[in-house]
């Protein structure tokens, strides 16, 4: 999802912009191979790696992301924490450049996803 979904990008940072607007605060994340992946085993196997999930308290946020969005496998638990919905195992991504880019826009740059992450003390890497 980071490196090929050519619109993921616009719909989280319209969202942020439009939380930033309203100082509404952030309610969703997107998290690097996530702990409670370990909860799905019929999910985790169909998954390419790293895996990446969106997570928020709004479902029908998520709901409507999953409309508009390519290749998304779903399901939903009930976190004790938030702390436990945000955990993450440590994980190196790295995406190859494309030898042809044939899309009318350009590649999205690696990193793009940073603001998005939860932070540094929910994902393990503190």
């Amino acid at each position: 999802m980071l490196d090929e979904e050519e619109h993921f990008q616009e719909q989280l940072k319209e969202k942020l912009r439009n939380y930033g607007e309203r100082d509404k605060e952030v309610d969703f994340w997107l998290v690097v191979e996530p702990k409670f992946l370990d909860r799905f085993p019929n999910i985790t196997k169909r998954l390419k790696r790293p895996a990446v999930a969106l997570v928020s308290t709004d479902g029908n946020w998520i709901t409507f992301m999953k409309l508009r969005l390519d290749r998304v496998l779903a399901d939903q638990f009930e976190a004790e924490t938030l702390e436990d919905a945000l955990a993450s195992n440590p994980a190196e991504l790295k995406f190859d450049k494309p030898d042809n880019w044939t899309a009318p826009y350009p590649k999205y740059e690696y990193g793009w996803w940073e603001p998005f992450l939860p932070p540094k003390s929910s994902n393990g890497t503190a």
